[in-house]
């Protein structure tokens, strides 16, 4: 006789499934909120093969990141003459040949940094995305959606070494006179993590109880609220550290009193550990409360 199937058993097969499909070293990566009550969705991108003849188009680009149902596809591509870089965002229209393709300009990028999709989109159910509902039956049954990328910049220090990056998301819709792209209606910090050298003698060896770095971490997720309805509502999670506890990019390390062994842990620092609410006003996505300096942790 077959088995019993425990539906608890499939759901956290699936589950597990979704996260092997995400890149866990991503900031800005979803933990929790794949879905909401009007029916909204947030799905990995899976990264694709690399082409086996590469064009000229794609030795500028990043590999291409599709929906498991590969009607979505993103890729990065900067522009071989120097302009500005975009986001081309494929959309796999069912009776059409070819994708549809979008455009993302991407302006203000962190200078000497790098590009890359943000491996997530949302997936707006029908009649949620655009100011208001297409009269145009072909338009209105087409899917809006949120994609993004993550900016990236690195630095080094004598010793040490910063990267940081901030997510940037954009909003594709349609409406009676064809498909519209908003860039940047989020735009908020992503990853962080620096190293600091601490010691430069013998003597600060000992003053720092042997730990000759300071060690700043951040990481964000961003996800959908389930409580939402309408335009998506996003939650925006952050958590801080610092190690030793008790160290700041603001003091001098060495004008403090010796550390202690009890100081000589991972720190979360409560003040950029923090849950935002954000909803979509018309143009961009605002906090439900503002936002405090993290420069420490999410700064190069």
């Amino acid at each position: 006789m077959a088995r019993k199937r425990d539906p608890l058993f499939s759901r956290l097969t699936l589950l597990a499934l979704l996260a092997l499909a995400t890149d866990a070293a991503l900031a800005a990566r979803p933990a929790d909120g794949f879905a909401d009550r009007a029916g909204n969705r947030l799905e990995a991108l899976i990264e694709q093969p690399a082409p086996t003849a590469p064009d000229a188009d794609d030795r500028d680009a990043s590999p291409r990141y599709c929906t498991a149902d590969h009607q979505w596809c993103v890729r990065t591509r900067a522009d071989a003459g120097g302009g500005t870089a975009q986001l081309e965002v494929e959309h796999h229209v069912a009776g059409d040949a070819e994708p549809r393709m979008r455009f993302v300009p991407l302006t203000g990028l962190t200078e000497s940094g790098s590009v890359r999709p943000w491996p997530f989109i949302v997936r707006m159910a029908p009649g949620i995305g655009a100011p208001q509902v297409p009269a145009d039956p072909a338009q209105a049954q087409l899917q809006n959606v949120l994609v993004g990328v993550l900016d990236e910049a690195t630095t080094g220090y004598s010793g040490g070494g910063a990267s940081a990056s901030t997510v940037r998301l954009a909003r594709i819709y349609h409406q009676d006179d064809g498909v519209q792209v908003d860039a940047d209606v989020l735009v908020l910090p992503a990853d962080g993590n620096a190293s600091i050298r601490a010691c430069f003698s013998a003597a600060d060896t000992t003053q720092r109880a042997g730990a000759c770095h300071d060690e700043y971490t951040f990481s964000a997720d961003v996800t959908l609220d389930p409580a939402g309805q309408g335009m998506p509502v996003l939650r925006y999670r952050t958590t801080a550290t610092r190690y030793p506890a008790g160290v700041s990019r603001r003091e001098d390390s060495l004008a403090k009193p010796p550390l202690r062994r009890k100081d000589l842990r991972t720190e979360t620092v409560a003040a950029c550990s923090f849950l935002r609410v954000l909803h979509f006003d018309g143009a961009r996505y605002q906090p439900d409360a503002p936002l405090p300096d993290c420069a420490d942790y999410t700064g190069l």
